[in-house]
C-alpha cells in the first residue's frame, strides 16, 4: 500500500488544460482486436496503467509482438489473423477486470490450448460465471485445481477454437458480452444471445463500433443476437488513435465546482459522438449547476454557480458515479444516485464503500452503510449534504479516506478534498493508498496539482529560424497554453491582400484591403500544440496556401507596413482573453514584437537568438530560401514595431542548445509565473 497523501485545498480557482489519458476501455479491447487483425496496427494516445500492462504482458506471453513507447503514448502490435501462437501459458490478470474477461474469450480461439488463469483475491470474487458458462456450452472446459466446473478465478481453460451459437448472462457486467463479441467474427457461424439483459449498454455499443473500425461489423438481429455477416480475421489499423477517458474526464467536470469562482478547465477530446457512453456526465453535470462549453472536440467546464440536487439514474455511465457522489456533500439539496447495483460487483462494493467513507465524513445517507451491508440487492444512494457536518468531522484533522483498492474511490475523493472547506487553506481529506489510481490514471494527483495554477502569458521573440515556433509550441503542450503564432497572422494577412489587389508598394491599396476584411479566431490542433488560427470571414485559410512564392515574396514588406501591424496589434492582445475563455492555463504568443510591443508586461518574456550560420542551416532544412541576414535587417529597421530584445526579457542563445534545453530553460520560469499568490 502507498503512503496516505494528504490533499491540499484550492486557494484559486483551478485553470488549464485537463491531462487526461487514454481510455482504458477503448486501450484494451483495441489491444484484443489488432492482436486478431492481420498486419500491424499502431496505437496513439494510448493508456499506460496497471490493467493495460497486464493485458499487454500477457499478449506477449502468448507470443504476440507487442512494443510500446510509453513516453509517447503508442504501442505497436502485430496481428497474427486470429491465430494464437502459444497454446500453453500461466496468466495473472490481477484485479483488471477487462484483461480477464476479454483474454478468457481470446484464449477460447486457440484449439487445443491449455491456459491456467488467476488473478488477485477481489479477481476472484468479480464476476465471470457467465462468461464461463457460455464458453463451457460452446465446448471449453473451465475447470478449478480440483478438477470441478469453474465460475470464477482461477481456473485453466480447455479451449478448441470454436465458438458455435453462444448464449451468455451478462447481467453482472457487460464486459462478459463485450469479450465474446470480439471474439466471434472468427468463428464462421458463431453468434451470441444474452440471458435477460445487460447493464452498461454503451459499453456493449463501444465494443460493436469498434469491431466495425477494424473491419468486421457485428449485426444485432431481429431476435437480439449479434453476429457477424462477413466472418474472419480483423483488418489492422496503420493508425488507431485512442480516445481520451471520458471517466477520468467526469473528474475535471467536477474540479470547478469546489475550486471557486473563475475556474474553467479545457478537456481536450470529450465529446458527444465518441465510443465512450461515459460523456453522459456532462449532462448530469449541467442539470447539476455546470456552466459547460463544448466546441470542436473539447469541452470547457468553468465554476458552477452552485452544486443543485435531484434524481439521476447513472446506469448507463456508471463509472462516474462516484463523482457526483462526494461533490453531492456540498450541494443545495439531496442527491439521489439510481442505477447501481452492479456497481456493488466491481473493484470493491463501490455503492458501500462511498457510503462507509462518506459517513465517516459526517455526511448522512440512504441507505446507510449498514442497511447496504446488510442488504446486497440495495441499488441506489442519496447523498443529504452537509458542509457544517464535514466542518465538525474533520475538525481535528484530515479524515483518511479508504480507497479499497479501488482507483475511482481515491480520484472522486481527491476532487472532494480540493474543496477549500475551512476557508484557510487547512486541509481535510487525505487519501489512503493513492497509488491505486494506477488501475487507469497513474498520474492523477500530479495533473491535479497542474490546474493549480495562474494565468501565464509568455512572449517569444527572435528573428528567422531562431527557433520560436517549435519552442513555443512544445511550451504550449507541456503547460496547457494556447498558442499563437503572429507570423502565421501576416502571412494570412498578406494573401488576404495580393488577392484583393494590394501591393507592398502601394500603402492605400493595403489600408483600402484590410478596411474590407473581416478576422476572427478558431482553436485548431497544429503538431502537438492547440493554436489559435486566425480567419477571414470565418474560414480557416490552407497552411499551403500561405507559404506560396507570391505570400513568401511579400510577407516580410506588407508585415513592416505600419497600418497592417496596427490593425492587427488589438486582434493579438485579444488572444489572451480567448486563451482564457477557452480555459487554457496561458498563452504563448511567439513573434518579432510580441515582448516588446503587444504583450509588454507578459509574466515571461524571451528572446531568441542563434548565430546567422545555424539559423540559415535550419532555413535551408526547412526548405525555405531566404537570407536570415537581410530578413533581419529587414525586420531591425522598420519604422513600426522594429524586432528588439525588449528590456528585461530573457536572452537564450540556442545556437548549440537542444530543443528539449530551451524549452526545459523556460519552463522553469513558466512553473515560477503560475505559482499561485
Amino acid at each position: 500500500m502507498s503512503p496516505t497523501l494528504v490533499i491540499r485545498p484550492f486557494q484559486t480557482p483551478a485553470r488549464g488544460v485537463a491531462q487526461v489519458p487514454g481510455s482504458k476501455s477503448i486501450t484494451n479491447r483495441a489491444l484484443i482486436l489488432a492482436a486478431l487483425a492481420d498486419g500491424v496496427t499502431l496505437f496513439t494516445g494510448a493508456l499506460f496503467s496497471r490493467d493495460t500492462r497486464i493485458l499487454i504482458a500477457a499478449l506477449q506471453s502468448l507470443g504476440f509482438e507487442v512494443s510500446a513507447d510509453e513516453s509517447a503514448c503508442t504501442i505497436r502490435i502485430t496481428g497474427l489473423g486470429g491465430r494464437i501462437p502459444n497454446a500453453r501459458a500461466k496468466i495473472h490478470v490481477g484485479n483488471a477486470g477487462t484483461a480477464a474477461r476479454f483474454l478468457t474469450a481470446f484464449l477460447a480461439l486457440a484449439p487445443e490450448g491449455r491456459y491456467e488463469l488467476d488473478g488477485d483475491e477481489a479477481m476472484r470474487a468479480r464476476p465471470m460465471r457467465g462468461l464461463l458458462d457460455a464458453l463451457t456450452a460452446g465446448g471449453c472446459r473451465a475447470l478449478q485445481p480440483d478438477g470441478s466446473p469453474a465460475s470464477g478465478f482461477p481456473f485453466t481453460l480447455h479451449t478448441t477454437g470454436k465458438l458455435g451459437r453462444l448464449e451468455v448472462d451478462a447481467s453482472a457486467s457487460s464486459q462478459l458480452l463485450s469479450a465474446l463479441l470480439m471474439v466471434i467474427p472468427l468463428s464462421a457461424g458463431a453468434s451470441v444471445s444474452m440471458k435477460g439483459s445487460t447493464v452498461s449498454e454503451p459499453f456493449v455499443e463501444m465494443t460493436a463500433r469498434m469491431c466495425g473500425q477494424f473491419g468486421r461489423p457485428l449485426e444485432r438481429l431481429a431476435d437480439g443476437s449479434w453476429t457477424c455477416a462477413s466472418p474472419g480475421a480483423y483488418v489492422a489499423q496503420p493508425t488507431y488513435a485512442i480516445e481520451p477517458d471520458a471517466t477520468a474526464a467526469s473528474y475535471f467536470i467536477a474540479l470547478p465546482a469546489v475550486t471557486g469562482s473563475r475556474a474553467s478547465v479545457r478537456i481536450e477530446g470529450y465529446a458527444d459522438g465518441g465510443l465512450q457512453g461515459d460523456t453522459a456526465f456532462a449532462k448530469v453535470a449541467a442539470a447539476c449547476g455546470a456552466t459547460l462549453k463544448p466546441a470542436n472536440g473539447t469541452l470547457v467546464t468553468e465554476s458552477w454557480s452552485g452544486i443543485l440536487g435531484g434524481d439521476f439514474d447513472f446506469n448507463a455511465f456508471s463509472d462516474t458515479f462516484l463523482t457526483l457522489a462526494t461533490i453531492a456533500t456540498l450541494a443545495a439539496g439531496p442527491v439521489k444516485i439510481r442505477g447501481i447495483a452492479h456497481t456493488r460487483k466491481q473493484e470493491t462494493d463501490r455503492v458501500l464503500a462511498m457510503a462507509t467513507e462518506l459517513e465517516r465524513l459526517g455526511i448522512k445517507v440512504a441507505p446507510s452503510a449498514a442497511e447496504l451491508r446488510a442488504d446486497e440487492t440495495l441499488s441506489s444512494l442519496t447523498i443529504f449534504p452537509g458542509k457544517a457536518a464535514l466542518r465538525q468531522a474533520a475538525a481535528d484533522g484530515p479524515i483518511a479516506i479508504r480507497t479499497y483498492e479501488d482507483h475511482r474511490m481515491a480520484m472522486s475523493f481527491g476532487i472532494l478534498g480540493s474543496f477549500d472547506l475551512f476557508g484557510d487553506g487547512r486541509p481535510w481529506i487525505a487519501i489512503e493508498d493513492p497509488a491505486c489510481t494506477g488501475k487507469t490514471f497513474p498520474h492523477f494527483f500530479q495533473a491535479l496539482e497542474a490546474l493549480r495554477t495562474n494565468f501565464v502569458r509568455v512572449s517569444v521573440d527572435g528573428g528567422a529560424a531562431s527557433g520560436k515556433s517549435s519552442t513555443s509550441r512544445r511550451l504550449a503542450q507541456l503547460h496547457g497554453l494556447l498558442h499563437v503564432d503572429t507570423g502565421a497572422h501576416y502571412r494570412s494577412l498578406t494573401r488576404a491582400l495580393l488577392l484583393a489587389g494590394a501591393t507592398a508598394d502601394d500603402p492605400a491599396s493595403v489600408k483600402a484591403g484590410l478596411g474590407k476584411l473581416r478576422i476572427g479566431s478558431r482553436v485548431i490542433a497544429r503538431q502537438g500544440a492547440r493554436s489559435s488560427a486566425l480567419t477571414l470571414d470565418g474560414v480557416l485559410p490552407d497552411d499551403a496556401d500561405l507559404r506560396t512564392p507570391e505570400v513568401n515574396a511579400a510577407v516580410s514588406k506588407i508585415a513592416a507596413l505600419p497600418s497592417v501591424r496596427t490593425f492587427l496589434l488589438e486582434y493579438q492582445r485579444a488572444q489572451v482573453k480567448l486563451a482564457s475563455d477557452q480555459g487554457f492555463a496561458g498563452v504563448v504568443m511567439e513573434g518579432r514584437d510580441i515582448g516588446s510591443v503587444v504583450l509588454p508586461d507578459a509574466e515571461v518574456r524571451i528572446f531568441l537568438e542563434a548565430d546567422p550560420d545555424a539559423r540559415a542551416q535550419r532555413r535551408a532544412a526547412e526548405g525555405q530560401s531566404d537570407q536570415v541576414t537581410q530578413r533581419d535587417h529587414l525586420d531591425a529597421t522598420r519604422k513600426t514595431a522594429p524586432l528588439i530584445c525588449p528590456q528585461g526579457a530573457h536572452r537564450l542563445d540556442n545556437t548549440h542548445k537542444t530543443l528539449q534545453e530551451v524549452v526545459s530553460e523556460i519552463s522553469d520560469l513558466i512553473k515560477i509565473a503560475a505559482l499561485p499568490r
